[in-house]
């Protein structure tokens, strides 16, 4: 006879795996540490190539006042500015990613913890039988 208990837990534990559960066994792969500092070192990447981007666009937009101040322009202090600013892009787009990162971690490590009860919960139902 079918259970009605066990029919609802396999179907909310089914229901879990189609939605969420690849990716969350994806990051629970890996320890809490590693996994947000990888996902850093991603950020890091995409926040230069941005960087580079802004930049780029930057300098076609100013390209006439560019090219009037080439020559009196001090190249060591334009690049020390361009470093500054570089840097505090590259932290603060780290910090955002630090802050996601461990959020999306710990609430991946609350459901997998309510999965792993579910998968208790059905093994002593059938362990009951």
């Amino acid at each position: 006879m079918v259970q009605e208990e066990k029919v609802i837990l396999m179907t909310r534990m089914a229901a879990f795996t189609a939605r969420e559960g690849s990716n969350d066994n994806r990051i629970n792969g890996y320890f809490r540490s590693d996994y947000i500092g990888l996902e850093i070192v991603k950020s890091a990447i995409s926040a230069t190539v941005s960087f580079v981007i802004l930049f780029a666009v930057y300098a076609v937009s100013a390209f006439e006042s560019i090219l009037e101040d080439m020559y009196s322009i001090d190249l060591v202090a334009f690049g020390q500015k361009v470093l500054t600013y570089y840097l505090i892009w590259l932290i603060g787009y780290c910090m955002v990613s630090y802050i996601f990162f461990s959020r999306r971690y710990s609430k991946m490590r609350k459901r997998m913890k309510k999965h792993y009860n579910n998968l208790r919960r059905l093994r002593k139902m059938y362990e009951k039988e």
